[in-house]
């Protein structure tokens, strides 16, 4: 008798115990999802003319690089993301997102305003929107948050490789100096993402897309 006395107390800490270490753990996997990181695409300039820049972007499976001509003094990239509610990232899923444009951008206003402009659609046309498809469900068990757009800019420098990162929240961009080739013999970086599998968002595009 004394003994399930004493073995109460004891079982109740532990399980009081179990459940403060479930609850942190649980936390920190899910500021693990919120601040998870992807590359999304590269870019890197080649000046042609005043106001004037040769654009070379990778994405997707990085393997095949498209040019476009850019005016102004800064890049700017647009995407629209779908962010998941807090328990879905618990659960482990990622915010979809889709690359929408490349665009110039100018540091002047009065020059934004009057001067010459390009952008580029970066994705191909879709028979079946998911981000779409998921937004419009509004029930009470919906995972979905927000679905939303969200921009990146940075100057147009030649010599300079820019990294854009998609994270739980949004586009970040991160910039690294581009190895001068006739300078020394220094190593190339070599991109593994080329030719990666996609994930599973785009490959649910892709069947779509087929059927």
């Amino acid at each position: 008798m004394i003994k399930r006395i004493l073995l109460f107390p004891l079982v109740g800490l532990l399980f009081v115990a179990g459940t403060v270490l479930l609850l942190v753990g649980s936390n920190l996997y899910t500021f693990h999802r919120l601040t998870d990181e992807s590359p999304i695409a590269e870019l890197r300039f080649r000046k042609t003319g005043l106001q004037e820049y040769e654009a070379t972007i990778a994405s997707g499976d990085f393997c095949h690089p498209e040019k476009h001509l850019l005016y102004g003094d800064q890049w700017r990239m647009d995407a629209q993301f779908l962010k998941w509610r807090s328990w879905a990232n618990l659960l482990g899923f990622d915010s979809m997102y889709r690359i929408e444009r490349l665009a110039g951008r100018y540091l002047d206003v009065q020059e934004e305003n009057t001067g010459r402009h390009l952008s580029y659609n970066l994705y191909p046309e879709e028979q079946l929107d998911l981000l779409f498809i998921m937004d419009s469900y509004n029930g009470r068990l919906s995972p979905v948050d927000t679905l939303y757009g969200s921009s990146v800019y940075d100057v147009m420098q030649e010599d300079v490789l820019y990294r854009v990162y998609r994270t739980q929240s949004g586009l970040l961009v991160r910039k690294t100096a581009q190895v001068d080739l006739d300078s020394a013999g220094l190593t190339i970086e070599i991109n593994k993402a080329c030719g990666a599998e996609p994930g599973w968002f785009r490959r649910l595009l892709q069947i779509a897309t087929i059927s």
